[in-house]
């Protein structure tokens, strides 16, 4: 069975499956405040690309092809982002994590980190992957280097592989951890999460 739906929480964050009729507000509110945040968001086009992204998530949560997780706080509920799984395939266990985006006052905290090492606990420990991957625009040095941070391997970059809403072509950078490095990238997010 492909990853479902469920809650995940630490100290410092609880991840819930996004709701777009009940966290759209939040999303928005987020773009309106950190719009630097979004700059380099693969589903940034003209208009209202906010309500077309909701809309994405809706119908890839019904396709099975994304679940997608509010970030919140546990102690008050103030949503901190949203992060998701992407394309999880059972016949080769391996999922994407991407679509990640946190309030300023959330980066550069325990946030990430424990948000990492929940998600995948859950896909390495319970689901039995054996692969996570990571996409990033290889302008973006800030993602880069926060996934270089998670112990992940860079394996590379694809040469205008893929076309944004605004026209421009980009170019991604592909990073993964395998089941048999997993042990030791948890030792180092717990390491990280318990020094903050």
């Amino acid at each position: 069975m492909a990853p479902a739906p469920v809650i995940l929480e630490n100290a410092h964050v609880r991840l819930r499956p996004f709701e777009p009729a009940a966290d759209g507000a939040a999303l928005y509110a987020l773009a309106e405040r950190a719009p630097e945040i979004f700059r380099l968001w693969s589903h940034r086009g003209p208009g209202d690309w906010v309500g077309e992204w909701i809309e994405v998530i809706r119908k890839r949560t019904i396709d099975g092809s994304m679940i997608a997780f509010a970030v919140t706080r546990p102690a008050d509920g103030a949503f901190l982002g949203i992060t998701s799984w992407l394309d999880p395939s059972e016949v080769n266990k391996s999922v994407e994590i991407g679509m990640t985006c946190y309030a300023p006052d959330a980066q550069g905290t325990a946030v990430n980190p424990s948000c990492k090492r929940l998600l995948m606990a859950h896909l390495f420990e319970d689901w039995g992957a054996r692969r996570v991957q990571y996409q990033v625009d290889n302008r973006n040095t800030r993602s880069k280097t926060a996934v270089l941070k998670l112990g992940a391997a860079h394996e590379g970059v694809l040469r205008n592989h893929r076309t944004l809403p605004d026209g421009f072509v980009r170019d991604t950078a592909f990073f993964s951890i395998l089941d048999r490095e997993w042990l030791e990238v948890k030792a180092r997010l717990d390491a990280r999460i318990a020094a903050t």
